[in-house]
């Protein structure tokens, strides 16, 4: 069985101590996840994101900083890592792709609630919103 590896970016946006999280409905259940998605050949993470935000919600951002990084695996052969970055939304009119079926901005005290993909709610669990949050507004202050 051959092993496959990929990378992968995901967005995360953050308005009035709430985040944009997408949903697809499985079975009438909503799978939430951050927007982002896989690199393809010669791009970098930020071209990536960028990319892939647009096709997602139609709008543009800037990725701003790191926040974490994660490792999925969805199957035996098969490993999806990948790096989450704070980003700044410069358009702000989100129209969604038919690749999800729904977002909705969430309150950082709701995320454990509404996550269920485990490998991105270890991580979520492990954040220190008030930080992330101070750190971003005082890195996004020193780049403009």
């Amino acid at each position: 069985m051959e092993k496959q590896m990929f990378f992968s970016v995901k967005a995360l946006i953050i308005k009035n101590d709430t985040f944009l999280a997408v949903y697809n409905l499985v079975r009438g259940i909503k799978i939430w996840d951050l927007p982002g998605g896989r690199m393809e050949f010669g791009e970098t993470a930020e071209e990536t994101l960028k990319r892939e935000i647009k096709e997602e919600l139609n709008v543009e951002i800037r990725p701003v900083k790191v926040i974490d990084t994660w490792n999925y695996l969805p199957a035996d052969n098969c490993q999806i890592t990948g790096i989450i970055y704070y980003s700044e939304l410069i358009t702000n009119q989100i129209k969604l792709s038919e690749e999800h079926d729904g977002y909705e901005w969430i309150a950082f005290e709701q995320a454990e609630a509404f996550f269920t993909k485990d490998f991105l709610l270890d991580q979520i669990q492990l954040w220190d919103w008030n930080s992330i949050k101070n750190d971003a507004v005082r890195f996004t202050k020193s780049i403009k």
